[in-house]
């Protein structure tokens, strides 16, 4: 079996006046734009308007996501080479750090809007598969977060690589993306679903694809497993007291007394 090959592929989308534009910027307004249009169906019948939230989730995504990948993945080289965090077209962005700058920007925007945060937090977690999806494809593109090598029919060579690899780019394409975006659907369609329920469910959706995926993946182990493991293990144990604390107990069988 021939593998794919796909050192064909450029990051780069375009030029603009001398200046590149890669497949994963591209894929960042594509996702905020199509996330937004999601998250304005989800709150049509909403008095606050979710577009006013967009600029803020630009900035959570972009700092939270760089300063997670600066602390997360590599802060002994950042800590020697200070300016280096600031050019962030080189790469290196991460999903845990965007997540924390997203919900910390989310607790900002609901306390002056007076939004029930756990409600709007439920809003943001249907629309994270949009740019998840997308971002991994991007990812696919660049040749970036490969997996190990491997001889089954799926793997594909990617540029500066010899041998195939699992395209687990692909693998959280359709687990983190796909399959999560209409797990959460289903779970919101269940009216009983106190606030709050989505948005845990989607940090256990996300955290098993992950620490899954992650073991065919080519990055560095730390005590046995990777930095994006040991992040997603603490994401799912958060999502699991989510869980928990919006359980809905079974409406009783036995009538109340009428108040007389």
């Amino acid at each position: 079996m021939i593998a794919l090959d796909v050192t064909s592929l450029s990051p780069v989308c375009a030029r603009v006046f001398g200046v590149d534009i890669y497949w994963y910027g591209v894929a960042y307004v594509v996702s905020l734009w199509l996330a937004l249009f999601y998250a304005k169906r989800l709150t049509v019948n909403d008095v606050f308007r979710v577009d006013a939230f967009l600029p803020v989730a630009c900035v959570g995504i972009v700092v939270g996501g760089r300063l997670g990948h600066v602390l997360f993945y590599d802060a002994c080289y950042y800590m020697q080479h200070v300016l280096d965090i600031l050019k962030i077209r080189d790469g290196g962005m991460s999903f845990h750090g965007g997540l924390i700058g997203v919900a910390l920007g989310a607790v900002w925007f609901c306390r002056r809007k007076s939004i029930k945060f756990l409600y709007f937090l439920d809003v943001l977690a249907m629309t994270a598969p949009i740019g998840l999806g997308i971002g991994r494809i991007a990812n696919f593109v660049n040749s970036e977060l490969y997996g190990v090598p491997t001889t089954l029919p799926c793997g594909v060579v990617f540029r500066g690589v010899r041998e195939a690899r699992h395209p687990t780019q692909i693998y959280e394409a359709l687990t983190e993306g796909v399959l999560t975006f209409f797990i959460l659907r289903w779970c919101r369609s269940k009216q009983a679903a106190k606030d709050g329920r989505v948005s845990s469910i989607f940090l256990i959706c996300y955290s098993v694809a992950r620490f899954t995926i992650d073991f065919v993946k080519d990055s560095k182990h730390v005590y046995g497993l990777t930095v994006g493991q040991w992040l997603s293990a603490g994401m799912a144990l958060t999502g699991v007291l989510g869980v928990c604390l919006t359980q809905v107990s079974p409406p009783s069988s036995v009538a109340s007394p009428t108040k007389k």
